[in-house]
């Protein structure tokens, strides 16, 4: 089973970028709702990593791991 994890990279007001990852996201999130949720963290102000406040989006992804474990022998 893939692991799904949703990264939101914002710029800082240093010009510096923050990273917010959520995991266990939806594989059914879309770019319009990816986009809205980051606007929406951005109204908020709610995050200010190191006390500085985020300004602006920079990217966002949706990353898919799949990890497969393999049974040792003996």
């Amino acid at each position: 089973m893939a692991d799904i994890k949703a990264t939101m990279v914002f710029q800082r007001a240093d010009g510096k970028n923050a990273t917010i990852s959520v995991s266990d996201a939806d594989p059914a999130v879309t770019q319009t709702e990816l986009n809205t949720a980051m606007d929406l963290i951005l109204a908020k102000n709610v995050f200010a990593p190191d006390n500085i406040g985020l300004v602006k989006k920079v990217s966002g992804k949706l990353i898919s791991t799949t990890t497969q474990d393999f049974e040792m022998t003996v």
